[in-house]
């Protein structure tokens, strides 16, 4: 019998950890500024940080207070607790947490093992931790978007991203949602490398995958499969020879990641039965008390009703109780994001193949729509949709220029114009810092 060994949250410790982590934080943020050229990113990622570490309290007193003290990182906690003195003497048994595989709950549970093994089995101390975890993963997600955005104006998504009230609160504890955001961040932002012709990109992709493929296979599968069709319309770069040969090489490599995904949620995934029927996960679910009454359909023509379910519901109209209350409450938010931004999704089309990374988006963000809300319950897609966010805000934060003005960002021209645009070479990169160069003020480029 699994018997609870987590200890009291000493406040001491957890100062010291919270402490070491800014100490820790501030060389990173600081190079990320300068990297971007913003000297006002210091103070955002310094606030978002301080935001993170203060969730993982609020993370245990919600719990305690609204949720009755159900939660998954409950049992995190115990079995990692169990793990550790192990750990730290290192021996590697998995035998005292009891673990049913190392796939799913138990890769959290042997994570949490592992920093329970250097901080001591102080509760408070390893959600700081594994919040730490998800904020360096959203610094990668908004790597990416400069990346692929180079010299447009960020400031929005840097706000979504680091800001976002899901993204800091469900993050904060001791879950496969916090080691995620890490590892599809990561992700994200070596596909943006690729995609963009930057060295580095593929082994930043494989160090992602290794950290997320235990945790969610699943959706490591989804990402895997935006990217692929990213690479599959990536312009080809000169050289036909070169060309033809990186591609076919890269998608070999997509494939076995691929390969190892599908494996994964087949066999290991618990709740799938073994299947990538969505239908069957839906049933599972009702059958082991987790539906929320949320009717699910595989048929294309309900995905409207996916979408609805996975992003805006409950709304302020529907909720039951406080905590759907609180959610309805950011649904709205998330309903005045896009529709303030039909600009932006107007052109998302014209971006995916402008700039290959928001079509890797726009497919991870579609296809995880369809594939969740078939889990059916409002409390599961609630927590598990915060892999979505750092996707969807791509989609509404792609730069424009201001209204009335010409176009100058490459995106916003038709694949015609574009083409005939960047030959002439109006679409070289701006210097740092000085964000984009109307073309009708830019030099050709030199031939």
């Amino acid at each position: 019998m699994l018997v609870a060994a987590t200890s009291p949250s000493s406040p001491i410790a957890a100062i010291l950890v919270a402490i070491l982590l800014v100490a820790v934080s501030r060389p990173i943020i600081r190079r990320v500024a300068i990297r971007e050229a913003k000297p006002w990113l210091v103070r955002i990622l310094l606030v978002c940080l301080i935001l993170h570490l203060v969730a993982s309290g609020a993370q245990i007193f919600v719990v305690d207070h609204f949720y009755h003290g159900i939660a998954d990182w409950k049992r995190y906690d115990n079995q990692g607790s169990l793990l550790a003195p192990g750990f730290r003497h290192l021996d590697f048994s998995l035998a005292p947490g009891h673990l049913r595989g190392i796939v799913n709950d138990g890769s959290v549970s042997i994570a949490a093992g592992i920093v329970f093994a250097f901080v001591g089995s102080n509760q408070l101390a390893a959600f700081m931790v594994f919040s730490w975890f998800a904020f360096i993963g959203t610094i990668f997600f908004f790597r990416a978007f400069t990346l692929t955005f180079a010299g447009a104006d960020y400031r929005r998504y840097a706000y979504l991203v680091f800001f976002f009230p899901s993204l800091i609160f469900w993050t904060a504890d001791v879950s496969k949602e916090a080691i995620m955001i890490l590892s599809l961040g990561i992700i994200s932002y070596g596909a943006a490398k690729v995609l963009r012709r930057k060295s580095g990109g593929f082994w930043l992709v494989v160090v992602g995958a290794a950290l997320g493929v235990l945790v969610r296979p699943n959706e490591l599968l989804l990402l895997m499969g935006g990217f692929t069709v990213a690479m599959m319309f990536s312009p080809a770069v000169t050289g036909a020879a070169y060309s033809t040969a990186r591609r076919v090489g890269s998608l070999v490599f997509l494939g076995s990641l691929l390969g190892v995904s599908v494996f994964l949620t087949l066999h290991y995934l618990h709740g799938s039965g073994g299947s990538l029927s969505l239908n069957q996960v839906s049933a599972n679910n009702i059958s082991n008390g987790n539906s929320g009454g949320i009717r699910y359909s595989t048929s294309p023509l309900y995905y409207p009703r996916d979408v609805y379910t996975v992003l805006l519901d409950p709304l302020p109209i529907n909720f039951h109780g406080l905590t759907e209350l609180i959610a309805a409450f950011e649904n709205t938010l998330i309903l005045a994001l896009v529709l303030t931004s039909l600009r932006q999704l107007r052109i998302v089309p014209r971006a995916s193949f402008a700039r290959t990374y928001v079509m890797m988006c726009l497919v991870y963000t579609a296809a995880f729509m369809y594939a969740f809300a078939a889990l059916g319950n409002l409390g599961l897609i609630t927590r598990e949709r915060t892999m979505v966010f750092p996707f969807l805000f791509v989609l509404i934060c792609i730069p424009r220029s201001p209204r009335r003005h010409r176009p100058r960002y490459e995106w916003e021209f038709r694949r015609r114009e574009r083409l005939h645009l960047r030959s002439r070479g109006w679409f070289a990169p701006a210097p740092p810092g000085l964000g984009p160069v109307p073309p009708e003020r830019r030099q050709p480029a030199a031939r």
